[in-house]
């Protein structure tokens, strides 16, 4: 258990840590995300395969900080650190040089402490608060790049944001028709009310992995932000995040049946979002716009 809590504690702690430094300390920064990725790979790793459970309880409420690790979990969690690491390793040369890298470092090593926990999150106002975590930090990583970074980070803050709205519509009628928060203890039918719990819900998973139609931020980010960032987010841990709530919804928490209304509508979007995005990477011209959409059609 204490590993499981380090996994999400020790980013946070090191994030912090990097953000008080500032941006005199460029090696130490460096150092800190770098081994704070490694660290957490290590740890992740050493978790594979194993299932586990940590309760901590909320201050003032009867309600359990519930985390969860098992098969699906540990793969995602593994992935992201392992991603998180070589981008880290590839930041250290990238943003050598580079304005506010300190503040990248701080960051990108907090948004991999937002993603393990919302990975680990069994209960559905924990994922919640992780999740709305990583809408500050895509706001900051975007609007630290280039000097328009503010006006696409505006952008992908609406569109991210209205989609967590829709999120915590489907939260809120979940644990209304569930009776519960905790997501393993969720089972519901697809139908009536559930459908409509479903849908919000998967709006915002499709929406955190960059599917379309809620993609349009991704190719203005690839303009304006660090060109890590968009190794770091669209193109990996977010979508990793929004896939695996997505498959969480259809495949725990909801009894999805092939030729449903709802699975044949998931399917749509699917490979509508493989199809276009494609089109859309033929006419561009330049290579950080064709490779975002690419991440989007992957998405699909």
């Amino acid at each position: 258990a204490s590993l499981l809590a380090a996994i999400i504690i020790l980013p946070f702690i090191s994030g912090a840590l990097i953000l008080a430094l500032g941006e005199r300390r460029r090696v130490i920064n460096q150092l800190l995300a770098l081994g704070t990725s490694v660290v957490a790979l290590v740890l992740s790793c050493a978790l594979a395969g194993r299932e586990m459970t940590l309760a901590l309880p909320y201050f003032g409420f009867d309600w359990d900080m519930s985390f969860r690790l098992y098969h699906f979990s540990s793969f995602i969690v593994i992935a992201s650190c392992a991603f998180a690491a070589l981008i880290a390793l590839y930041s250290t040369v990238f943003m050598k040089d580079r304005e506010r890298s300190g503040q990248f470092f701080g960051y990108f090593t907090l948004t991999l402490g937002l993603v393990n926990g919302a990975v680990l999150a069994d209960h559905l106002i924990l994922l919640l608060f992780f999740w709305e975590g990583l809408l500050v930090t895509l706001f900051a990583m975007i609007a630290i790049g280039n000097p328009d970074g503010y006006k696409a980070a505006t952008k992908a803050f609406i569109i991210v944001g209205l989609s967590d709205l829709c999120m915590m519509i489907g939260i809120a009628l979940t644990s209304m028709l569930a009776h519960t928060m905790v997501i393993s203890d969720v089972s519901l039918p697809s139908t009536g009310l559930g459908s409509v719990a479903f849908i919000c819900l998967a709006i915002g998973a499709a929406s955190k992995a960059g599917s379309m139609p809620f993609h349009s931020w991704i190719p203005d980010a690839a303009i304006n932000a660090h060109l890590p960032f968009m190794a770091i987010l669209p193109a990996a841990l977010e979508k990793l995040l929004g896939i695996y709530f997505l498959a969480r919804i259809a495949l725990d928490m909801f009894a999805l049946t092939p030729g449903s209304w709802l699975s044949t509508l998931l399917m749509v979007v699917g490979g509508a979002t493989i199809i276009l995005a494609v089109l859309m990477a033929l006419i561009q011209k330049n290579y950080k716009r064709l490779l975002s959409f690419h991440a989007i059609s992957q998405v699909g």
